[in-house]
């Protein structure tokens, strides 16, 4: 399902015919047309509706102002705010000219028809223009379209005396190259009406016309709503099925731009899950489009009226191939490309060889081999579908073996393996599947050689994940506690596995081999598939490192070695002790264990700067109650606080949401208002930075989005320059909001998709099991600087096995405290025993010597060497 707040251009155009529709209907009652003919049946149902209506005097007149102001009476008030469901008026085109007459004709109130208004007006005739010069030189009836548009074009006419003195149609047109204005290129081009569409809400824009004294508005109960006719004629459907194609042919351009940008550093898991997305989103797109008109069912009959009208308006016979082999007629391949007919046409002939519970099988070479020393982008257009056709006969046996086997991955699988997986000889190609196709040679076509770039990622990426969890159990061998018990390490058993046997080892080609066996097949290379389908290698990377994330934060919580070592570390720093000893005093990767979870989850608060708050918040950390500490608290006070010890979060809000499609390979995400919150509320930390980032990752800006006239080639988009993450005390990466939020245009959406997923790039990728396993030594370290003072203080029993050893912290805390003790927890200091910071600084000493060491930034290297990002704390790293 699309969220609500995108717009594709097709409801976009038919909430412009509604808006025109409200404004007339609402000015024209303000006017004094009669409240009576505007009922529910619509204007066209009233007997007086077909004729010009009559000019109402007197007491009726201002009854129908009063009407429309909402200055009824309090009962008829308090009556119509019962009403939960507001009235709606279906209005018929036709009515259009008589409302707007009627408010022309007015002269109390004077209205002045807003310039937003003309827009809209101007976009639907545009459209409608394009459309009609189409279908008409197609040889369709077109008569109900031109009625339309002379509708529009009148009501424009008629509305010019109280319009804006200049508007964009009223503008001289600017010269051209030769000094000369340029003329017919709206019957040359079909461009993209909605570019420009700048009312995030029109109808309140319109209803508040600046020259009506604004008056008291109605419950939003009683505000009746307007909207045009449903027309189901072959030209509302022509024109439904061009702005499909436009949104589709849109959202190819921002993914192309997309791949460019992850070239140049763009974080793989961001493209990869927004491309998949834009995928689901085209497939709502065709849905939407069936519901409406329910004889476009696939891509076929969604596409051909609009092609052979296309062809037709260039003079293309659309049937003409002017070779023996040919797909199409190669004269209008441009338009061809940007519908994906060639793509479609591939894929039909690749659908019949498919047989159930059997693989197709293509002997490389039986058709010809790529000539993969000319770019794509470089070729012919005949040799550009030849490209495409072999490289999709090669990939397609994998592809749909891979498709038999992703269905039970614990992984994560794309739209496309879905779709393929539904492939039948005869069964119709819905559009969202040829574009998943294309998505695939896009990829291919933007990537070039470096292809493979991202199966490498996956590879390294998975290695060391693998790698680390190794090393962890390893050094948990005899290391063991009642929060995390041996059985516990199945998880990251499981994990190994899992990387071991649908990662670091191929499938795909495990599979053939096991075919080959039975069939004379030649030697498959290892990854053949993966390393050529960049979008399954960044999912398989996205949910492999989500699950990581959430199995790394519940094994630390359960050891509490960073939370425990964060704290002792900032009383160290707040007490400045590393400087009053000349010691390394920066531990990296806490801080930025810190500055991604926030100073609240470490210290459940403020960041601590006394010397008592370093032990109350300690407490509060281990599960203590906040009321212990309260001055009025009573006696039998509960120690214990019902939350439990405070834990540290996962993270990626934005990550989270995809986190059941691609961990648990459910059927869709959830699209609700709530959950595409930390998409659209993105921020960036630098105004300018964003502004880079923004043009960065959008699509080249074109004064033509049309699907008739798109270049051969495009520029290839700048992506954003490595850049300092500044981390907020939230944890999340610092951003802006870029535009409203209740209106967006769908590849708006998916960069600011793209932009928050790559935001959350650290918080992905972050290694708690590495940083644990430094503080936990860390901790050991300075147990053994400071065992012997220890002694002194509380004696032999306050430490029995070296799980307690988060417990020293306490111990640390109090000793500098006046707290003698705290019963159930930390046991008393011996009489006699002086309060003193002597534990503390003995502690710095340790943890200065390890930090100096160069281990406490280990993770901060790997991270800005995988990310090619520089990490920045400010120029005083620090809790503040």
């Amino acid at each position: 399902m699309l969220p609500s707040v995108l717009q594709s251009s097709y409801k976009t155009y038919k909430e412009d015919t509604n808006t025109i529709a409200t404004w007339l209907a609402t000015k024209a009652k303000q006017c004094g047309y009669s409240a009576d003919l505007l009922d529910r049946n619509g204007l066209s149902n009233s007997s007086k509706a077909t004729q010009a209506p009559k000019r109402l005097k007197g007491k009726a007149r201002k009854k129908a102002q009063d009407a429309s102001k909402g200055t009824t009476s309090s009962s008829e008030a308090s009556a119509g705010t019962n009403n939960v469901e507001p009235p709606t008026y279906t209005i018929k085109v036709k009515e259009f000219i008589s409302l707007a007459d009627y408010i022309v004709g007015s002269s109390k109130p004077l209205v002045k028809v807003p310039a937003a208004l003309i827009k809209v007006l101007d976009r639907a005739i545009k459209l409608r223009k394009e459309c009609g010069s189409a279908v008409g030189k197609s040889g369709k009836s077109d008569d109900g379209h031109a009625h339309f548009l002379g509708i529009l074009e009148k009501t424009r006419e008629l509305l010019k005396p109280r319009s804006p003195a200049e508007t964009e149609e009223d503008r001289p047109a600017k010269p051209n190259a030769d000094g000369k204005a340029s003329e017919g290129k709206e019957q040359e081009d079909i461009a993209n009406v909605f570019a420009s569409l700048d009312i995030e809400e029109p109808s309140q824009e319109f209803l508040d016309a600046p020259d009506v004294k604004p008056a008291p508005q109605a419950p939003k109960e009683g505000q009746p709503k307007y909207e045009v006719e449903a027309l189901q004629t072959r030209e509302e459907e022509y024109l439904a099925a061009h702005c499909l194609l436009v949104d589709v042919q849109n959202i190819r351009h921002f993914l192309c731009a997309l791949w460019r940008n992850y070239q140049d550093g763009m974080d793989l898991c961001a493209v990869s899950v927004t491309v998949n997305t834009a995928i689901d989103f085209v497939r709502t797109l065709e849905q939407d489009l069936v519901r409406r008109f329910p004889t476009k069912t696939d891509y076929e009959s969604i596409t051909t009226i609009f092609y052979i009208a296309q062809c037709l308006r260039r003079g293309q016979d659309p049937t003409h191939k002017q070779r023996q082999g040919d797909l199409f007629n190669m004269a209008v391949y441009d338009l061809a490309e940007d519908i994906m007919l060639p793509t479609c046409s591939i894929l039909s002939s690749l659908q019949d060889v498919i047989q159930d519970g059997s693989v197709p099988q293509y002997k490389p070479g039986f058709l010809g081999f790529r000539d993969r020393r000319t770019h794509w982008h470089d070729k012919s257009p005949r040799d550009q579908v030849q490209d495409d056709r072999l490289l999709l006969m090669e990939a397609f046996p994998d592809l749909v073996l891979m498709s038999m086997i992703t269905s039970r991955i614990p992984l994560a699988e794309d739209e496309l393996m879905r779709g393929i997986r539904q492939m039948a000889p005869g069964k119709d190609i819905p559009l969202w599947l040829v574009f998943a196709v294309q998505c695939f040679l896009d990829a291919q076509h933007e990537l070039k050689s470096g292809i493979s770039k991202a199966h490498d990622q996956l590879q390294n990426h998975a290695k060391s994940v693998r790698a680390s969890i190794d090393q962890n159990l390893k050094f948990h061998k005899k290391l063991r506690i009642v929060n995390w018990p041996k059985e516990n390490d199945e998880r990251f058993t499981e994990m190994m596995y899992v990387i071991d046997e649908w990662i670091v080892k191929d499938v795909v080609a495990e599979k053939w081999r096991k075919v080959s066996r039975h069939h004379s097949i030649p030697t498959v290379e290892p990854f053949v598939l993966l390393k050529q389908y960049p979008v399954m290698c960044g999912l398989f990377s996205f949910a492999l490192k989500m699950r990581y994330q959430e199995l790394q934060v519940a094994f630390i919580n359960a050891w509490g070695s960073i939370m425990y070592t964060g704290q002792l570390y900032n009383a160290v720093r707040q007490e400045k002790i590393f400087e009053e000893k000349l010691l390394p005093s920066i531990w990296h990767d806490m801080e930025l264990a810190v500055s991604l979870q926030g100073a609240d989850k470490f210290f459940i608060g403020d960041t601590p700067k006394e010397m008592e708050d370093y032990l109350k918040r300690f407490l509060l950390s281990v599960g203590y109650s906040a009321a212990l500490f309260a001055n009025n608290r009573r006696k039998n006070t509960n120690a214990v606080s019902a939350k439990g010890p405070r834990q540290l979060t996962t993270l990626c809000a934005v990550g989270k949401l995809f986190a059941g499609r691609y961990c648990n390979n459910d059927a869709a995400v959830s699209w609700t208002t709530e959950t595409i919150q930390p998409i659209i509320e993105a921020k960036y930390d630098d105004d300018s930075d964003a502004e880079e980032t923004a043009q960065a990752t959008s699509p080249p800006a074109e004064k033509d989005d049309s699907l008739a006239s798109k270049p051969k080639k495009k520029a290839p988009s700048k992506a954003p320059k490595p850049k300092k993450l500044k981390q907020s005390s939230s944890g999340t990466l610092l951003r802006r909001p870029s535009r409203s939020t209740t209106s967006i245009p769908t590849t708006a959406f998916l960069l600011d998709l793209a932009n928050a997923l790559h935001a959350e790039t650290v918080e992905l990728n972050i290694d708690y099991l590495r940083i644990h396993r430094f503080g936990w030594t860390m901790l050991r370290r300075v147990h053994e600087a400071c065992k012997p003072r220890l002694l002194e203080t509380y004696g032999g029993g306050y430490l029995e096995r070296e799980d307690q050893l988060p417990f020293v912290v306490g111990y640390i805390f109090m000793s500098a405290s006046a707290t003698a003790e705290i019963a159930g927890l930390l046991i008393k200091k011996k009489d006699g025993v002086e309060t003193s910071n002597k534990l503390l600084m003995m502690a710095a000493d340790a943890m200065g010597q390890m930090i100096g060491e160069e281990k406490g930034a280990e993770e901060t290297k790997v991270l800005e060497e995988k990310m090619g990002v520089k990490i920045d704390f400010g120029e005083e790293p620090g809790f503040s």
